[in-house]
């Protein structure tokens, strides 16, 4: 079995839009540490094209937001799990890589957005490229477990 973690970083806001002041305060950003959206899989979604049918034939179900704060940290980290029982390809891990990123800034990580406030009291929301988080964005981690 291998596990597979994409990580990347969420930014989190006052009030319910990323215009309203970021929170950058540690006791703040610590108590959301460890705070899971899991109301939608990253699986259920993926799939649509002849690569990404093959991918979710691949990756046992399942897939959410957990999140992390570390210490000296401005932001929290993004951190979603996949499960599989090959170990993926690189080409593979790119297109779920991919998705995912895709899936944090336009689907599920938008849902997660527009309902954290009410959840946790802050918007919680994932960063992607576009945000300006450098070249080598997000970690890919396989672990064989």
């Amino acid at each position: 079995m291998f596990q597979i973690n994409i990580r990347g970083s969420a930014a989190v806001f006052h009030g319910e839009d990323d215009s309203d002041s970021k929170v950058t305060i540690p006791e703040i950003l610590r108590s959301l540490d460890g705070l899971v959206y899991d109301e939608e899989r990253f699986t259920d979604y993926l799939g649509g094209t002849a690569e990404e049918d093959e991918l979710a034939s691949l990756v046992e179900p399942g897939g959410a937001i957990r999140f992390e704060y570390r210490e000296g940290s401005e932001l929290l980290t993004a951190i979603t799990e996949y499960c599989c029982h090959v170990r993926l390809s690189g080409e593979q891990l790119k297109l779920l890589t991919d998705y995912t990123m895709g899936q944090w800034s336009d689907g599920i990580g938008e849902n997660w957005a527009c309902s954290s406030s009410a959840k946790c009291g802050y918007m919680i929301m994932c960063l992607t490229m576009g945000d300006g988080v450098g070249p080598k964005y997000p970690l890919v981690e396989v672990l064989e477990k």
